[in-house]
């Protein structure tokens, strides 16, 4: 809890991503998997960027990585402030 929010970390709060990097042409690959052939794409989980607020902003539901992020700005607010 910081300050008066509290935060609630979910770690099934992921998001699916296409990696297309060990592709070597990304337009030719979307046009032939588009035509059905298999393309050398990776599915990745990776932390959902989305904070979702509930008791009117006082508590707050997020990913554990994003929770560290926001901590750490807090952190750095608090320093800064007198």
């Amino acid at each position: 809890m910081i300050g008066s929010v509290r935060i609630i970390e979910d770690a099934n709060l992921l998001d699916t991503v296409e990696d297309w990097s060990r592709v070597r042409s990304p337009a030719r690959a979307r046009r032939r998997r588009k035509r059905g052939f298999p393309q050398n794409i990776v599915y990745r989980s990776v932390p959902k960027r989305d904070i979702y607020s509930l008791d009117g902003g006082r508590t707050l539901v997020m990913h554990p990585a994003i929770a560290r992020e926001v901590r750490r700005k807090i952190a750095e607010i608090a320093l800064v402030t007198p």
